[in-house]
């Protein structure tokens, strides 16, 4: 009589080389995890032949007690603690590796031999002397913080809360979640087949993996996931799922505009340069703090001093809507889903103006709104959203239009009831708007306070006077106009005095004849007590002895005169 026992095994033995040339398996043999002889990969044991003993085993499989539903595992399980991901936006909340990830990890964490199997006497030895996984993209080592999370219920409840997360009854049948809810390592990876590279269950190529379970507001139709040269790598543009340099939010790289510039935005990627600009003298300085900036602060109560490319970019949704940016007040398509501040200093999850952009960090309750005096003047206020606001006897006209209805001498194109962008006087000075060809936007200038176009205001008196030095103020007013004389200077400027027959244009005897810059008496944002803008600059028209009332530059709009001790010249005093 035969051993019922031999004949099972011969059955089995049979069964495992139709398991091995067949189905799965078949795949398997031409990919890395065939660690066999037969294998492709770098890293093939030295004599054994058997494909599915490093992972798999029909008897004496490991049972640790904390793996449910072993696949008749042929590995020790790893007794490491890992360190796990977390962000300030993660709300999810993964724990120490379980199931099919734990699995995993017995070979990706680098703690244990390849070749430790359970079923044989000895450790399975490697070509070249290999033993735990080498040191690359292939070992997640322990620390788990800077790869995609796992070991977490991916639920409808989890899916609502976050907002951006697919509901998981809509997932693809490609990514599995493993007894219908958590989200391991083989919800992304199916170990024996890779159709995609890096075992992927779907192509990685214009996002369709990442968009299996992300739902990004805006970003089918934002400029990354629809240009031409970024279509394709799409989300890995700036993500990297495991390794990320940047280990919150798995970004490239640590260095939050690095991420922007490395690789598109520098000049020589694909992306509008913005490397140049911000490496003027007069920038945005986006390189001054790493990992301070975080996508859930509240931007009217950010304690830290920053600015990084998505304090006023929101790179899932910015896109050219609106270009060329001719539509003031509204905010155009660079900076959709961008949050803000409003002109009352509300904080905004999404702006509406292109103002409440600045307002972030030059108005509302910011706490360093009110940093740095840059000019000193009678009136003395650093919060922009309060020089803008539109009760104000005189502002220029960004969060509303201006208060005088008559303003003679603007150019043709522009009215009193015309609004402009901050970024119509501060950006690049060879950008687009300047007349240049460089990225629009405030990015960096080789003129103070980012300007696109010269504006004197530290030197006073200036000789001799060129319009060179007041261009900034010339894209919206005509020189020719403002400095008229003779019997046009009324139809020109607002700012004259009648001797004899004469009209004698201030303007042009001020700005012109004496050198006089227009930021000393002009503030060109906005003023909380005077019309007209008029708010001196104390450096030229007073010599800070306030407790001397002639000191004191005063403006009366009533009597339409003004007295100042200009340039501090022995008390000399102007009256108009």
């Amino acid at each position: 009589m035969k051993c019922p026992a031999k004949r099972f095994f011969v059955l089995f033995m049979l069964l495992g080389f139709v398991v091995v040339t067949t189905g799965a398996s078949a795949d398997i043999l031409t990919t890395k995890h065939n660690l066999s002889t037969s294998g492709t990969g770098t890293i093939i044991a030295t004599g054994e032949v058997r494909v599915c003993i490093f992972c798999h085993t029909p008897h004496h499989s490991t049972d640790d007690g904390t793996v449910d539903n072993l696949p008749l595992w042929n590995r020790t399980l790893s007794s490491a603690v890992y360190n796990l991901y977390g962000s300030s936006s993660l709300v999810a909340t993964p724990g120490q590796p379980t199931g099919a990830s734990r699995l995993c990890l017995s070979c990706h964490d680098g703690t244990i031999a390849i070749g430790m199997v359970q079923s044989a006497a000895a450790e399975v030895t490697m070509v070249g002397g290999v033993e735990e996984m080498p040191i690359g993209t292939s070992n997640l080592e322990t620390d788990l913080s800077d790869d995609h999370p796992i070991s977490f219920p991916y639920t409808a409840a989890l899916a609502s809360t976050r907002g951006e997360l697919v509901d998981p009854g809509s997932l693809p049948a490609e990514v599995k979640l493993e007894d219908g809810q958590t989200l391991q390592c083989t919800s992304c990876h199916n170990p024996h087949k890779d159709p995609y590279g890096m075992f992927l269950v779907l192509s990685p190529d214009h996002s369709a993996l990442c968009l299996a379970c992300h739902d990004k507001t805006g970003w089918a139709t934002s400029s990354h996931a629809t240009d031409a040269a970024m279509e394709v790598e799409g989300c890995e543009n700036c993500h990297q799922q495991h390794g990320a340099g940047g280990a919150e939010h798995l970004l490239q790289f640590a260095a939050e505009e690095s991420n922007c510039l490395a690789n598109c935005h520098n000049g020589t990627g694909d992306g509008v340069d913005i490397d140049d600009p911000i490496t003027k003298m007069y920038n945005h300085p986006v390189d001054l703090t790493t990992g301070i900036h975080d996508v859930t602060e509240d931007p009217a109560a950010v304690l830290t001093k920053h600015v990084e490319c998505v304090d006023c970019h929101n790179p899932h949704q910015a896109n050219d809507q609106d270009a060329p940016l001719a539509d003031p007040p509204n905010a155009n398509g660079r900076l959709k889903g961008v949050a803000g501040v409003d002109s009352s200093a509300v904080a905004t999850d999404e702006v509406d103006f292109e103002y409440e952009v600045c307002f972030k960090c030059h108005g509302g309750s910011n706490a360093f709104a009110d940093a740095g005096i840059l000019v000193p003047r009678v009136i003395q206020q650093q919060k922009q959203n309060l020089r803008f606001d539109p009760t104000n006897p005189s502002h220029h006209p960004v969060v509303d239009v201006g208060e005088n209805p008559d303003v003679p001498n603007l150019r043709a194109g522009y009215t009193e009831l015309s609004q402009i962008y901050c970024t119509d006087c501060h950006g690049s000075d060879d950008s687009v708007k300047a007349g240049g060809t460089g990225a629009d936007g405030p990015h960096g200038s080789i003129y103070p306070h980012i300007l696109l176009a010269e504006y004197q205001q530290d030197i006073y008196p200036l000789q001799p006077y060129s319009d060179a030095d007041y261009a900034l103020c010339f894209i919206c007013h005509d020189p020719t106009l403002l400095f008229a004389t003779g019997a046009s200077v009324s139809s020109g400027t607002n700012f004259y005095k009648v001797q004899g027959a004469n009209l004698i244009n201030e303007h042009q005897s001020h700005v012109v004849a004496k050198g006089v810059a227009c930021s000393v008496c002009h503030d060109p944002h906005g003023t909380t007590d005077h019309p007209y803008l008029i708010n001196f600059d104390r450096r030229f028209t007073d010599d800070f002895n306030v407790s001397d009332p002639i000191q004191e530059p005063v403006f009366d709009p009533v009597g339409q005169s003004c007295t100042v001790s200009c340039h501090n010249f022995a008390g000399h005093i102007h009256n108009y």
